[in-house]
């Protein structure tokens, strides 16, 4: 439990210090861009991201899942990642062009130019990030993606106040993985091989087609909103959509990353020594559930003073819809580890379709709501949200024998949190209306006041987070 409980703080560590170096970066970029300015950066940017998804075609997966690995395994996945990642970049960089006929805005074919940079080097750095990965050297990586966070933070700031509008944001992007190339040139993991193999492939493209399928549907259920929109309204609803949501997503993956990176090689690990599997992703699951689910609702009630905070008054429009996406993240990240467990036990055929069905209804959704506005398409995040979890429940009962009973009544303390939590502010808010006062000024006394309840709430039912804080206070005093 300890090198877990190490490999999680310096993996929290580093995510901590990527997302509000880019809070940073956003709060300063929301204020001196226009929405129209932001909004074309999101389309050309979310098509991007959807992309990028394939250019590892689950090579990171599977070095981590893979007893053991030598020289020959890792040339033959650096090598399978070059011909995918290329083959993107490539396509990228031509595809530029029609995409900004297609949405006649022909800035998108530059932007496209530059992110593709990021596809040419992408296997020299996934590839040694995952070896670190690999060996619990979180605390290397908290290196890494610090200085580049920060290199990417400068650039795209320094752009901005240049007047290079929606250019920094693209230049910016590139800078953080440039500065991970660089630094893993000079210095890179003792097993990383820099010569690739053509050779030995086929196990790595079988197991990791159905892994980056479930990857791209991930990331296509938070890019093609901006996608649809983009066409149907204008790049003012999509900034304003891509705002709400991606203020979420920002609380969210602040809370989530820093465990995702550890969750996988924790559950094959447990696999692997015969453990029960559906008790560890139960324990996952809780834990992680009991920070960002309190978090997520306290968000869905003090939404607009938090979007005023980070992104100014202009972008209050994006505050009811962060309110009613907040109860879609709610349910989405109750089982954020089931990709982790389905992939431990050889079930990414599973992974796939509980990633696709939701998806599949989330699009046409989308479209039939837009005629009613961009809370109406909120909404219908919070539909897919329901299916999402009910399915997920039953293809891991199927798969690791997940009990519903099981994981409800260990999962009910995260309830009584949420419960809590978000009681608490809305008393808070009757009291002292949040929506009256400076954002600063809401969002502070929230700051204050909800830790208190949130960790009283953990004590009183005696949740597993607050054994564990608990152990690691003590732990702490007698060193």
């Amino acid at each position: 439990m300890a090198s877990i409980r190490g490999a999680v703080i310096f993996s929290f560590s580093a995510r901590f210090a990527m997302r509000f170096l880019g809070l940073g970066t956003t709060m300063v970029v929301a204020r001196l861009l226009t929405p129209e300015e932001i909004g074309t950066y999101a389309i050309a940017s979310a098509i991007v991201m959807v992309m990028a998804e394939f250019r590892m075609l689950g090579a990171s997966a599977y070095l981590i899942r893979e007893p053991d690995i030598g020289a020959e395994k890792i040339r033959s996945t650096l090598g399978l990642t070059i011909l995918i990642s290329w083959a993107l970049g490539l396509g990228i960089l031509l595809g530029g062009f029609p995409v900004a006929d297609f949405y006649q805005l022909p800035p998108i074919s530059g932007i496209f130019a530059i992110l593709s940079i990021s596809f040419f080097i992408a296997p020299y750095i996934s590839i040694p990030m995952t070896l670190l990965a690999r060996e619990m050297s979180f605390k290397a990586q908290f290196r890494v993606l610090l200085i580049s966070s920060v290199m990417g933070a400068f650039v795209t700031v320094s752009l901005v106040l240049a007047g290079w509008g929606f250019w920094s944001l693209a230049i910016g992007q590139l800078a953080s993985p440039l500065t991970q190339f660089l630094i893993f040139c000079w210095r890179s993991p003792a097993l990383m091989q820099f010569k690739p193999s053509f050779d030995g492939m086929r196990p790595i493209i079988g197991f990791g087609l159905l892994s980056s399928i479930s990857l791209l549907v991930r990331k296509a259920t938070v890019t093609v909103p901006d996608l649809i929109i983009g066409k149907v309204g204008t790049t003012g609803d999509v900034a304003m959509f891509s705002r709400g949501l991606g203020f979420l997503e920002f609380v969210s993956q602040t809370l989530v990353t820093g465990a995702q990176p550890v969750a996988f090689p924790f559950l094959t690990k447990t696999r692997r020594e015969g453990g029960d599997l559906a008790k560890a992703y139960i324990q996952s699951s809780v834990m992680l559930g009991s920070v960002i689910v309190p978090v997520l609702g306290v968000a869905s009630l003090a939404s607009q003073p938090a979007i005023q905070l980070f992104f100014g008054d202009q972008w209050d429009a994006a505050a009811p819809i962060a309110s009613i996406l907040a109860i879609w993240a709610i349910l989405r990240y109750s089982h954020w580890f089931a990709r982790d467990a389905l992939m431990a036990v050889g079930r990414e055929g599973l992974m796939v379709i509980r990633e696709i069905i939701p998806f599949a209804i989330l699009v046409p959704l989308i479209i039939a709501s837009y005629p009613g506005g961009l809370q109406a398409i909120a909404k219908s995040f919070v539909v897919v949200g329901i299916v999402d979890f009910i399915l997920t429940c039953i293809l891991l009962n199927y798969a690791i024998g997940l009990q519903v009973h099981r994981f409800f009544l260990a999962y009910w303390s995260n309830l009584l949190t949420l419960g809590t939590c978000t009681g608490a502010t809305w008393l808070i808010d009757k009291q002292i209306p949040l929506d009256s006062i400076p954002a600063w000024q809401a969002i502070g006394l929230l700051a204050l006041i909800i830790p208190l309840i949130w960790i009283g709430s953990l004590a009183m039912c005696k949740h597993p987070l607050y054994r564990e804080i608990a152990k690691m206070i003590v732990d702490r005093l007698k060193g």
